[in-house]
């Protein structure tokens, strides 16, 4: 988990803020979505989502931001109400991380 945070940071200037990452119910990630193509507006419209990349990692306990090194801060946005993202958390503990015990 500390790669994922610290691996976010780069780029970044001493005492910057990186770019915000997602927690939802025990998971910490970000996402790419993909271009808007004819195929995927339609798709959209019928409730359907595509992301090009997912990077994750679990955190069980939310906390609003990471320090790292160089005094970098990584603000954590709290999305455990979007059920997409609580879904999406879901599925990835069911189907990942029990694989990993």
């Amino acid at each position: 988990m500390q790669h994922f945070i610290s691996g976010h940071s780069l780029g970044v200037q001493t005492g910057g803020v990186g770019p915000p990452l997602t927690w939802a119910n025990g998971v910490i990630f970000e996402f790419g979505v993909l271009r808007d193509t004819d195929d995927i507006v339609k798709e959209k419209l019928e409730g359907k989502l595509h992301w090009n990349f997912l990077h994750y990692a679990t955190l069980e306990k939310y906390q609003p931001e990471f320090k790292v090194q160089g005094n970098i801060r990584i603000p954590i946005i709290d999305a455990s109400n979007n059920e997409t993202f609580r879904d999406m958390a879901m599925w990835i503990k069911s189907n990942f991380e029990k694989k990993k015990e």
